[in-house]
This record gives C-alpha cells, sequence and structure tokens, in this order.
C-alpha cells in the first residue's frame, strides 16, 4: 500500500539531540542519586537491619515485578513509536496498547488483592501485615501508570520531560520518606509515600503528552491493528521474558537469603538489610546505566532505521567502553573512602555490606555494560538471544545460590551473583558478536577491568590509567567527541527529522 503523504503538522514533540538528551540525563542523575544517597542512607540510620531488609524487598517487587505482569507490551514503546510515527499511525497504536496495559493492571491488582497472605510470604516471608501488603499493591498500580508515561514520553525523545519525571518522583520521594520517618513512622507509610511520589512524577509527562497529542501527524491509509500485533507480539514476548528473567535475577539472590538462609525470619530480613546496605553505592552505577540505556535506544533506533548500521555498532562499542573505565575508577575510590563511610554515616551497624562491596562493584559494573550493550540485540530484533543468556545466568545464580549459601552465608550468595553474572555478560558479548557486533580488545579490556577492584582499588586505578593513556583507540574517540560536540549540541530537531 502506497503511504499518503502526512499533516504537515509535524511538531508536536521536538525531539532533544542525543548529546543534549545525554547530558540533561547525566546532570538529572547526579542529583537524583544524590537524593537517592541521601534517601538510602537515611534509611539505615533510622530504621534496624530487618526493617530495611523489608524495605529492600518491598521496593524491588514493586519495580522489578511490574514489567513482568504487563507482558513486555509497554516496553515496545522506545521501539516501536518512531515506526508508526512515520506512518501517520502513532495514535491508535499508542491507544489499543494503554488499552491493554490498563486491562493487565487490573488482573494484577486483583491477584494481589486476591492472595495477599501468599504475597506476604513471598515477599516479606510473613502473612500478617496486611496493610504492608495492601500498600504494595497501591505501589505496583501507580508504577504501571508511571512507567507507561514515561515510556512514551521516552520514545519520543522528550528527554528532558522523562528526566524532570525521575526528579519530581525522586525528590518528592526523598522529602515525604524523610518527614515521615523523622515523625516515627514505620514501613507501611514509607511504601505510600513511594506511591504519593511516583503519581507526582508522572505529572511532567501527562503534561506534555497533552499538549502535544493533538497535533501529531495523520495518514489517511487505515491503520491495521493485525499487522501490528503480527510485528509487535514477537518482540513483545521476547521483551517480557527478558524482563522476567532480568527481573528474577535481579531480586533471586535476595530471595533465597530470606527464605533459604538459616536462621528465622530476623535473622534473614537483617542479613538482607545488611546487604542492601553494600548495595547502596553500587547499585548508583546500575541505576545510572539504566537511564543511559533508557535514552539511548529511541536515537539507536532511529539511526537504524534510517540505515546507519555501523554508526549503530560504532557509538555504542564508544559508550561501553568509556561505562567501563569511568565505572571502575569511580568504584576504586568509593572502595577507598567506604571505612570511614560505614563507620561514621552508618554508624558501623553494617560491617557485613562493607565486606561485600568489592564483589557487588564488580557485578554491578557488570550489569551495567549488560543493560546498555542488549540495547543492540533489541535494536537488530533479536531480543531472544538476550533472553536466552539470561536465562543461562539465572539458572547459574540458582545453582551456586543452593550449593554456596548453606557453607559461606551471606558471602555464599553474593559470590554466586558474581559469577552467574560474569557468565550472563560472556553471553551477551557472544549473542552481539554473532549479530554482527564487533567483539575486540577494546570490549574484551571493557569486559575485564572490573575485576581488578577484587586485587585493590589502587590497582585498579592504575590499570583504569594505562587503558586510557595506552589506546590509542581512546584518544581518537576523545579527540572525535571533542571536535564533534558543537554540532551535537545544535542538532535539536523535530522528532520527524
Amino acid at each position: 500500500m502506497t503511504q499518503k503523504p502526512l499533516s504537515k503538522n509535524d511538531d508536536s514533540f521536538v525531539a532533544d539531540s542525543l548529546a543534549i538528551g545525554m547530558m540533561v540525563m547525566l546532570v538529572m542523575t547526579i542529583i537524583q542519586r544524590g537524593l537517592g544517597f541521601f534517601r538510602g542512607l537515611w534509611f539505615c540510620r533510622m530504621l534496624d537491619d530487618a526493617v530495611v531488609g523489608q524495605w529492600s524487598m518491598a521496593y524491588d517487587f514493586i519495580t522489578l515485578i511490574t514489567p513482568v505482569m504487563l507482558l513486555g507490551i509497554p516496553g515496545s514503546l522506545p521501539r516501536y513509536v518512531e515506526h508508526y510515527r512515520t506512518q501517520g499511525h502513532l495514535r491508535p497504536f499508542v491507544k489499543r496498547l494503554l488499552v491493554v496495559t490498563t486491562v493487565l493492571g487490573i488482573v494484577a491488582l486483583a491477584a494481589i488483592l486476591a492472595a495477599p497472605k501468599w504475597f506476604g510470604w513471598l515477599v516479606f516471608l510473613e502473612t500478617r501485615n496486611m496493610a504492608l501488603i495492601y500498600s504494595v499493591a497501591a505501589g505496583v498500580v501507580v508504577t504501571i501508570g508511571f512507567n507507561f508515561v514515561y515510556q512514551l514520553v521516552s520514545s519520543l525523545r522528550q528527554v528532558r520531560v522523562a528526566s524532570m519525571m525521575q526528579f519530581v518522583q525522586s525528590v518528592g520521594f526523598t522529602v515525604i520518606a524523610v518527614v515521615w520517618l523523622g515523625m516515627g513512622g514505620a514501613i507501611t507509610g514509607l511504601v505510600y509515600a513511594f506511591v504519593a511520589a511516583t503519581i507526582l512524577g508522572s505529572l511532567p509527562g501527562l503534561y506534555s503528552l497533552l499538549s502535544g497529542w493533538a497535533g501529531l501527524p495523520h495518514s489517511e491509509d487505515a491503520f491495521e491493528p493485525p499487522t501490528m500485533w503480527r510485528r509487535l507480539l514477537p518482540y513483545a514476548v521476547a521483551l517480557w521474558l527478558m524482563n522476567l528473567l532480568t527481573n528474577t535475577y535481579a531480586m533471586a539472590d535476595r530471595y533465597m537469603i530470606l527464605h533459604l538462609m538459616p536462621g528465622g525470619e530476623e535473622v534473614t530480613q537483617a542479613a538482607v538489610g545488611q546487604y542492601h546496605s553494600g548495595r547502596i553505592i553500587p547499585m548508583l552505577l546500575v541505576s545510572l546505566a539504566t537511564m543511559v540505556s533508557g535514552v539511548l535506544l529511541p536515537y539507536l533506533t532511529a539511526d537504524w532505521e534510517a540505515g546507519k548500521k555501523a554508526e549503530v555498532r560504532a557509538r555504542l562499542q564508544r559508550i561501553l567502553f568509556a561505562m567501563s573505565t569511568l565505572f571502575t575508577a569511580g568504584a576504586a575510590f568509593a572502595l577507598l573512602i567506604s571505612p570511614w563511610f560505614f563507620e561514621t554515616m552508618l554508624q558501623n551497624r553494617y560491617s557485613a555490606g562493607l565486606t561485600l562491596m568489592p564483589m557487588t562493584f564488580v557485578f554491578a559494573i557488570w550489569i551495567s555494560i549488560g543493560t546498555v550493550g542488549q540495547e543492540y540485540l533489541w535494536v537488530v530484533e533479536r531480543g531472544k538471544w538476550a533472553a536466552f543468556a539470561l536465562g543461562v545466568g539465572f539458572a547459574l545464580n540458582v545453582i551456586l545460590n543452593l550449593v554456596l549459601l548453606p557453607v559461606l552465608g551471606l558471602h555464599g550468595a553474593v559470590l554466586a551473583t558474581l559469577i552467574s553474572n560474569g557468565v550472563l555478560l560472556a553471553g551477551l558479548w557472544l549473542a552481539m558478536s554473532r549479530n554482527g557486533y564487533p567483539f575486540d580488545r577494546t570490549s574484551l579490556v571493557a569486559t575485564l577491568l572490573p575485576m581488578t577492584l577484587l586485587v585493590n582499588p589502587y590497582i585498579a586505578i592504575a590499570f583504569v590509567g594505562i587503558v586510557c593513556l595506552g589506546f590509542s583507540q581512546t584518544r581518537a574517540w576523545c579527540t572525535e567527541l571533542l571536535d564533534g560536540l558543537p554540532q551535537l549540541m545544535a542538532s535539536r530537531k523535530p522528532v520527524s527529522g
């Protein structure tokens, strides 16, 4: 079918350039993660380690299980918004995804409300606190709405609006949570503080969408839902499987600590709290990588659709190498100051968390590299290979936890996570290389460099310096970036560009 011309009114959503998007994202992320760091520190100081463990489990369940409940449907937006926008069919496309998302959200809420005791046992290893379970259900509902709006705004390359959503949510949650705990509030109110902040964070995205929605281009060609679903569903199923494996994988070590570690309810919740303290700083890196990934995918997709396949591979290779070196250097400096931090800021109450930090930093950097790198597989519509690699890593994690937890306790769980994440990243590299991505010595160095943190932070800093000074390619990339920065900064243009 020949596509008829679109409406000329195609400037409803003006896309931020990749450089501007990355800079805005970086600044906002630094602010948000600073607030998140302060918030996590405040939680550890105001709550005992068992309650910190409860909060960690509640937060992870809300944020990680939501994409699984939605079967990957909203996650398809970054890949297909540009495709249907250029055809003039974005509005009917989004409306259908919104209807399906709403139905799935209602089903998820009904499941939690129908079996609250089972979910209480699963998340907290207790079935008595019904108010806490209901607060988690409310968190799931508002997170579904927030994620749909955020995915759509990000897909339209409205990076500043998407960053504002994250910023408002982070600031709102920090303020409400600090006030609540300062008044002597309990864990249930803390979850409701997250609910309130998530609603506030959705408002900038909703305003942007409502302001520009009517001006979207439209085609006179009939929109064909069966064709849409035939193309979208394989992608969504692969993405759902990816989310299922990724998020189950992310929660597996804490769930196995909670349910399989010797000791009673208080002991295992306290162990999760200790683990949480050792993850506060390393998980900042994963959060940054997740935001980079969310910003990057629509741009990579647009370039791929335009036939710039070599540019996509080269850009991703530079980003992954830079991420490895910067994250390793940052982790080394964090390890140098961590003894003072744990003794002074955390009142010397989380000694186990301190000893775990070198391992948590290494696997956090590997997770970060994999989070951004796997976007290549989604761009080329080969996401099933990422899901397969995750399946292998998840199975290995479970097996190693079953073996090491009874012998080494908490350290065994972290060691199992470290090894399985190394295998997972190797599997992602293999899948990417089988689909055209150039795995060379740059990628190999980016993978091995974080392991120097296990030896000594000074050794890690030395190796980062050697890598950055010794790689002629690194110097060439820096020169290219500086030379091209003015053009990138000036490249703010309509989405249709």
